[in-house]
């Protein structure tokens, strides 16, 4: 995902959630490549540990007779992190009022993010 695609990804996910406060793309590796708005102060910690917990989800899932993670979301009395995987390599984590129900966006993100690649290919 390039830099355009995170833009329009951002403009399509604000538009169906006004709740988003932040956006980060996030490698598989841990480091963040694109940050939008308000996430938390330390990337190098919000990667490694995105990465981190989105590896455990997939090996808990894994044991769960083939339960790919699809979200996992981090919860307190003011603000939820949602990690979402997007593609083979990187996750989008988005930081939101702790109020939003996440279900909905967690089901959109990965048609948003396969149909920017189509029109990227075309």
């Amino acid at each position: 995902m390039n830099q355009g695609m995170f833009d329009d990804l951002n403009a399509q996910l604000d538009a169906m959630s006004p709740e988003i406060q932040g956006a980060a793309l996030i490698s598989n590796e841990g480091a963040v490549i694109f940050q939008k708005g308000e996430t938390i102060a330390d990337q190098s910690l919000v990667g490694i540990a995105g990465a981190a917990v989105m590896r455990l989800a997939e090996h808990i899932g894994s044991g769960l007779t083939e339960c790919p993670a699809q979200e996992i979301s981090i919860r307190c009395d003011r603000h939820t992190a949602l990690f979402v995987p997007v593609g083979a390599d990187a996750l989008l984590m988005l930081v939101l009022s702790a109020d939003t129900d996440t279900r909905p966006l967690a089901r959109a993100i990965p048609g948003m993010v396969s149909a920017l690649g189509q029109r990227v290919v075309s």
